[in-house]
C-alpha cells in the first residue's frame, strides 16, 4: 500500500504519521497430548495520527480499504481534542542501525507439516506417567512499515518461532515456554518442563525464616517489568509516579547492578532499527555500578525535558507513550551453581505470585513464590510447597551478592539469576 498516498491526503489537516503492520500467524494448539486445532492467517493493520500544534487525533483500521476514513476520523478527534503541554514532536529522517538475527528466512519457510512435527517432538518430550494438559507451537511474521509528513518512510521485518507447554500429574503441575526470532528445538522445552515437574514432587512446608534467596530469570523478570521498569519511564517520572524522581546521577543500587535498555541487540525479542514513532532505536544505559545515569523517553517526553529522544516510543496512539525495548541486566561471571554454593539458608525461586501488588515507589514485596526450592549449606535439599517472601526492592537491589552468568529472555526483560540476602521467608 502507498503510504505517500495517505501523507498527502492527510496533510491538510496538519503533520500526518502512518503506520502499517502485516502479521502472518501459525500456530498448533495441544489439549491432553492431542491437536484441538490449527490456526493460519493474516493481520492487517494501518494507524494514523495527525497532530497539529499541541493537539493530536489517532484512529486504527484493519480493511485498508478505509483509509481514508481512518485519516478523517483522526482529524476530527484532533479537533475536538484537550491541548498538550508542548508541540507534538515528528520525527525528521536520519540514518538507523542494522539489526540482526531478528528474521529468519527459516522460520518464515515452515509448513503446516512442519510445525506438526515439531509439535509432536514437543509433547513428545514429556515423560509418559506425566499429562500435557496444554501445549503450542507457533510461528509469526511480522512487516511494519512507517512515513510520516518529514519525508521519513521505513520498513522492517521479523520472524517470531515459540513453543509453551504445561505438565502435570495429580498433584503438581509445572509450565515452560520459549520464544525467539530463529529456530530452536521445541523438544528442550518439553524436557525442561517435565523435568521441573519431576523435581516438585514430595515438596514440603517450611517455617519462617531471613536468609538469601536467589531469584532465577523469571522472578528476576517479573521484579523488573512490575517495579524497576515504569521507575525509569520518562512519563512516569514527570507525572511524578517514580521512586527516581530527582535522583539521576544518584547512587541507587549496589555496584553489581549495570542496565541498559538495547533496541538494537543482537537477535533481542524487542529490537528494530526504529521505534513507534519512527525514532532510530539505541542503546541506553540506565544503571552504571547501581548510578542512575539515564531515564527512557519518547520524542514528547524528551522534548518536555529538553533531551533527545531514547528511541522508546511504544507506538503514536497515545502521547506519551513511552515502553522498553531489550531491558538487559549486565551479567557476571559467577554461575548459578556458584551461587546455590554460597547460599547457607535459603530459597531458589523461579516464579513469583502477586508481584502487581507491589508497591512501586516504596518497593515493598509480599510475594508468592512458586516452582521454589529450600537450600542449605550450599545444596538444594527440596522442594517447597505454599511459601511467601517479604522484603524491600530497592533495599535488596542496594546490597545485591551475585549476579549470574547466564542471560534468559522471554519478554522485554534479559536478565541472569540474583542473589539476594536478607529476605524474609514467610512458610
Amino acid at each position: 500500500m502507498e503510504l505517500n498516498k495517505i501523507i498527502n491526503y492527510g496533510e491538510k489537516f496538519g503533520d500526518v504519521t502512518v503506520i502499517l503492520e502485516r502479521e502472518r500467524t501459525s500456530e498448533l494448539i495441544y489439549s491432553n497430548r492431542k491437536v484441538l486445532r490449527f490456526v493460519d492467517g493474516e493481520e492487517v493493520s494501518l494507524g494514523v495520527r495527525i497532530s497539529k500544534g499541541r493537539k493530536f487525533g489517532y484512529s486504527s483500521t484493519t480493511d485498508l480499504n478505509n483509509w481514508k476514513e481512518a485519516v478523517l476520523s483522526a482529524a476530527k478527534i484532533m479537533k475536538v481534542s484537550k491541548e498538550m503541554e508542548v508541540n507534538i514532536p515528528l520525527t525528521t529522517p536520519k540514518k538507523t542501525t542494522k539489526v540482526s538475527g531478528v528474521y529468519s528466512p527459516e522460520v518464515s519457510s515452515i509448513t503446516p507439516s512442519k510445525l506438526f512435527a515439531f509439535g509432536e517432538e514437543l509433547v513428545g518430550a514429556v515423560h509418559n506417567e506425566f499429562n500435557v494438559p496444554n501445549a503450542s507451537v507457533s510461528t509469526a511474521i511480522q512487516e511494519t512499515s512507517f512515513a510520516n509528513s518529514n519525508g521519513v518512510y521505513l520498513t522492517h521485518k521479523e520472524s517470531e518461532f515459540s513453543s509453551s507447554i504445561e505438565v502435570s500429574n495429580s498433584k503438581v503441575n509445572a509450565y515452560d515456554f520459549h520464544t525467539s526470532h530463529n529456530m530452536f528445538n521445541p523438544s528442550k522445552v518439553g524436557r525442561s518442563a517435565s523435568n521441573l515437574l519431576k523435581s516438585k514432587i514430595g515438596a514440603k512446608k517450611i517455617t519462617h525464616f531471613k536468609g538469601d534467596v536467589l531469584f532465577d530469570y523469571f522472578a528476576v523478570s517479573d521484579l523488573m517489568e512490575s517495579v524497576i521498569i515504569p521507575a525509569v519511564l520518562a512519563s512516569n517520572v514527570q507525572s511524578k509516579r517514580s521512586r527516581f524522581v530527582g535522583k539521576l546521577g544518584e547512587k541507587i543500587f549496589s555496584d553489581a547492578i549495570s542496565i541498559y535498555d538495547n533496541g538494537v541487540l543482537a537477535k533481542g525479542l524487542f529490537s528494530s532499527p526504529f521505534d513507534g514513532e519512527g525514532e532510530r532505536r539505541q542503546k541506553t544505559t540506565v544503571f552504571e555500578k547501581g548510578v542512575l545515569k539515564n531515564f527512557l523517553y519518547d520524542n514528547f517526553s524528551a522534548k518536555k525535558d529538553g533531551v533527545k529522544s531514547t528511541g522508546d516510543s511504544g507506538g503514536i496512539d497515545i502521547l506519551p507513550n513511552v515502553a522498553p525495548t531489550n531491558f538487559v541486566i549486565k551479567k557476571s561471571r559467577i554461575s548459578k551453581e556458584d551461587m546455590i554454593s554460597e547460599i547457607r539458608e535459603g530459597l531458589l525461586v523461579r516464579d513469583l505470585i502477586g508481584t502487581h501488588l507491589i508497591n512501586k515507589i516504596t518497593g515493598d514485596c509480599s510475594v508468592g513464590v512458586e516452582d521454589v526450592f529450600y537450600v542449605k549449606n550450599g545444596e538444594i535439599k527440596y522442594p517447597v510447597k505454599q511459601a511467601m517472601i517479604s522484603f524491600n526492592l530497592f533495599e535488596a537491589l542496594s546490597k545485591v551478592r551475585f549476579v549470574g552468568n547466564k542471560h534468559r529472555q522471554e519478554g522485554n526483560v534479559v536478565s541472569p539469576p540474583i542473589l539476594f540476602e536478607d529476605v524474609q521467608v514467610i512458610g
